[in-house]
């Protein structure tokens, strides 16, 4: 058995890239291995779970999309580590991915927000995207409904729910479940990875979810997170998810401290209006007929508001028709916060689109959906470390004021670029000069274990590597 390996944690203290002030100084900020140790980890075969999961965390800021590119790359002088330690601890179905995710997410809060003040915006988020995949023997993959592409499209992978939390001024997630949908041919199923866990392990339980309907999850990840103590005023969906049972139990939980507001769909769900009971299109006709139309300058639209009472969840809301320009079609929102004016709510609604520039950002830069394992177990843990990747780059870019995470990785990834840039040139220089030194070796002019070992030799490689120390024989510079 070894002891607890340090190897990256000695790579980032030697070189001064920004990887390593991010990834070694925000987990320190975070005390990343006591949460570990308080999530439930446990070690792996000799290795520090937390040195195991560091490892993990840096591929995207490598530029590394696998396992196996890792070991193929220049990078795997950086650790001892075997590939098989990694395996081992994504492929676990014992692991408590969710619990870490929520111990980091709890962290974040504390640092950014020591008061516990509760912002007047802030908000829980829902919103699905699809997790494409290629190979059709992932375990549970399927074909989910790509509502972008059209309604009978579908594409091969996972729809991944997410739930995020906005403390009013930045994004977190804090839980997500993975759900397949249209299932594959037979034949095609034959060949899916099939592994057998026990029951009441953390991957049997996440496996399990896969069937479960988005709706429920919803609500389940939503109690969850309330009992971890996070604390919102509203609860902001797309008009995929405001059913009556959701609306009606987000109202119920907390003494209906939580308020909805969402898009909704015209259906034929009814609304009582001057003692009529009237679906969307009906009650839109209705208010045109009264004039009651509106404008807002600032939004550059027309609108119809009006309060209503929703028997499916036996509370009066307001709901507010708005046709934005250019468009012909007339959308609906609805919010259970009767003192929000209209402006209110749409900027209330408007955080929505936090979620979606967080897939955005971790498709586009830390290279969410691209994990290629069969094992499903594998497939979590690859959300959750890029979803605790993303929480330690929020971090860095909230206390540093980067505009956005693309800017934050692009000097990452710049650094990393100059710095295999110098390691390449180095091994060059490196060759070249083994050939000189080993033919004045062979003279028996200049012993060559020596000289590798000499302060000259120490000077020659810090000068190409950009880190020059003083010049042997000399006093260094006051």
């Amino acid at each position: 058995m070894r002891g607890k390996t340090k190897e990256i944690e000695k790579v980032f203290q030697t070189h001064g890239f920004s990887i390593g002030s991010i990834i070694r100084d925000v987990m320190g900020i975070f005390n990343f291995r006591s949460l570990c140790h308080k999530a439930g980890f446990s070690k792996q075969q000799g290795y520090s779970v937390t040195d195991i999961i560091t490892l993990m965390l840096v591929f995207p800021l490598m530029l590394i999309d696998s396992i196996n590119a890792f070991y193929k790359s220049e990078f795997k002088k950086v650790t001892t580590m075997q590939k098989d330690a990694i395996y081992r601890l994504k492929n676990n179905e014992k692991m408590p991915w969710r619990n870490l995710l929520y111990h980091v997410s709890k962290q974040f809060q504390k640092l950014v927000n020591p008061s516990k003040k509760v912002a007047k915006n802030s908000a829980f988020i829902f919103d699905d995207t699809i997790d494409s995949r290629v190979g059709r023997r992932i375990e549970n993959v399927s074909y989910v409904h790509n509502h972008v592409a059209g309604k009978k499209k579908t594409t091969l992978g996972f729809k991944n729910l997410t739930l995020g939390f906005f403390d009013g001024k930045s994004f977190m997630p804090l839980d997500f479940s993975l759900h397949s949908e249209k299932p594959l041919k037979k034949k095609y199923r034959k060949e899916q990875y099939k592994k057998e866990r026990k029951a009441q392990t953390n991957g049997a339980k996440r496996k399990k979810e896969c069937k479960v309907d988005k709706i429920t999850n919803s609500i389940r990840m939503l109690k969850r997170a309330v009992k971890h103590g996070f604390k919102a005023n509203y609860v902001l969906v797309d008009s995929w998810f405001p059913s009556k049972d959701f609306i009606q139990s987000v109202r119920k939980m907390k003494e209906g401290m939580m308020h909805v507001v969402c898009a909704v769909r015209k259906d034929f769900r009814k609304y009582t209006y001057n003692g009529e009971k009237l679906n969307a299109k009906e009650l839109l006709k209705t208010l045109k007929k009264e004039g009651k139309e509106k404008r807002s300058r600032k939004r550059s639209l027309r609108y119809f508001e009006v309060t209503v009472y929703y028997e499916g969840i036996d509370e009066t809301v307001n709901l507010y028709f708005c046709r934005f320009p250019y468009q012909k079609n007339w959308r609906l929102f609805l919010s259970t916060d009767r003192s929000l004016s209209f402006l209110e709510t749409m900027e209330i609604y408007s955080i929505r689109w936090t979620i979606e520039v967080f897939f955005k950002e971790t498709k586009q830069q830390l290279q969410l959906g691209k994990c290629k394992s069969r094992d499903f177990d594998a497939q979590i843990a690859h959300v959750t470390t890029t979803y605790i990747l993303y929480a330690f780059l929020s971090y860095f870019r909230r206390v540093n004021d980067y505009e956005s995470l693309g800017g934050l990785f692009e000097e990452i990834k710049n650094d990393m670029v100059e710095k295999n840039l110098a390691e390449r040139l180095w091994e060059m220089f490196d060759e070249l000069i083994q050939i000189v030194i080993v033919a004045i070796s062979e003279s028996g002019v200049v012993d060559l274990k020596s000289f590798k070992e000499s302060e000259e030799y120490a000077y020659i490689k810090g000068g190409i590597r950009g880190q020059v120390p003083c010049p042997p024989n000399r006093q260094p510079p006051l």
